[in-house]
């Protein structure tokens, strides 16, 4: 059965407000590959 990820959903938003990975990383206090490991999570869903 498939279950969204909701948690994925605020690196997303933050990239978007931030428009970066690295400032979404910083806003959010996890780093910038975790940022992006999120991202890609979420697209592959």
């Amino acid at each position: 059965m498939f279950a969204f990820q909701w948690d994925l959903i605020p690196s997303f938003l933050a990239a978007l407000d931030q428009g970066s990975l690295s400032g979404a990383a910083r806003v959010l206090r996890i780093s910038q590959p975790t940022v992006g490991r999120h991202i890609t999570d979420l697209e592959s869903q």
